[in-house]
């Protein structure tokens, strides 16, 4: 947490298909260079931005702000929200399933995330990280709710336990 900011970034922002779309712009831009096109500059730029954009989430403990982030060439673009008073931290698991299908084959895929969310009133939660290792959330959820002077709620196990700060 540099500077008391907490940054995770969590997935590529575009679907498979724009990555894709962006490769292939990539190698079209380089094929432009090599036969000297000035339309070659914008297809490289646009093509390294669509393959590598990705998202995710900062939260300044300072001056008490959140963002949800697009990163595209390192650079960070999202608008910082106020973060209201937050009266606990979860950190959960969070159940995904993603079903393909070509023609009459299909199958479905089921795999599980760890996610920390700040919980503040009864409606209003904010995300603060998806993590594929479970003591690596845990250790984030307990610096964040540090950070914050909150709780920490641990309900990664079958019943929920608060962990002591």
């Amino acid at each position: 947490m540099e500077n008391r900011i907490h940054t995770r970034q969590y997935g590529r922002f575009a679907l498979p298909q724009f990555q894709m779309l962006g490769a292939v712009l990539l190698a079209w831009g380089v094929y432009l260079v090599w036969v000297l096109s000035l339309f070659s500059l914008p297809v490289l730029v646009a093509g390294a931005a669509l393959a590598t954009a990705a998202i995710g989430v900062q939260i300044n403990f300072n001056q008490r702000l959140h963002r949800e982030y697009v990163a595209v060439f390192g650079y960070k673009f999202g608008k910082w929200k106020k973060l209201p008073a937050i009266a606990y931290v979860t950190v959960f698991v969070e159940h995904y399933s993603q079903e393909k299908a070509v023609l009459s084959i299909s199958s479905e895929d089921d795999f599980t995330k760890i996610k920390i969310s700040l919980i503040a009133g009864k409606t209003e939660r904010f995300e603060a990280g998806l993590f594929d290792d479970k003591q690596l959330a845990l250790e984030t959820g307990e610096k964040i709710a540090r950070a914050l002077k909150t709780k920490l709620l641990d309900y990664t196990g079958r019943e929920p336990k608060w962990i002591e700060l």
